[in-house]
């Protein structure tokens, strides 16, 4: 029986769309980039590229778990759900950052709650991670078997 996709999958799993997100991401690391040495040089106009550069990085990075897809067999909402913990922290923290080098207040907070999050993001890979070489022996054992049958 077939799976149904929902039309947000159909969309994320399309090439276009992980090419859009690729470039995007490029384009906001490049502004960040751009605004923080013009920021540094005192040049007005690097604070709104920075902003901007952080906020597209912080859009990109929510979509962390629809840009790359379970590599495994196992383990698909698992995945799913670290990838998306770990695109959700990651966008407190960039935005953590903006705050802290505009010297806005709120900053050191976002900062603790996006690696705290993060960190729970890591514990979440690490089961996975687990999860995946359990099962991997399993195959890998079972395929040798097949093959010393087979001869």
């Amino acid at each position: 029986m077939e799976s149904q996709q929902s039309p947000i999958d159909k969309i994320s799993n399309s090439p276009q769309f992980k090419s859009f997100m690729n470039k995007l991401a490029t384009f906001g690391i490049l502004l960040t980039v751009v605004g923080s040495v013009m920021k540094l040089s005192g040049v007005q106009t690097g604070v709104t590229l920075l902003i901007a550069g952080a906020g597209i990085l912080s859009i990109v990075s929510i979509f962390l778990g629809r840009i790359f897809p379970c590599p495994f067999h196992v383990g698909e909402a698992l995945w799913k759900f670290s990838m998306t913990l770990t695109g959700y922290a990651s966008a407190v923290v960039i935005m953590g950052l903006l705050f802290v080098v505009m010297h806005w207040p709120g900053g050191n907070r976002m900062l603790m709650i996006g690696v705290g999050t993060l960190v729970i993001s890591a514990i979440s890979w690490l089961f996975f991670l687990r999860y995946y070489r359990k099962n991997r022996d399993i195959k890998v054992f079972e395929e040798q078997d097949e093959r010393s049958d087979n001869n």
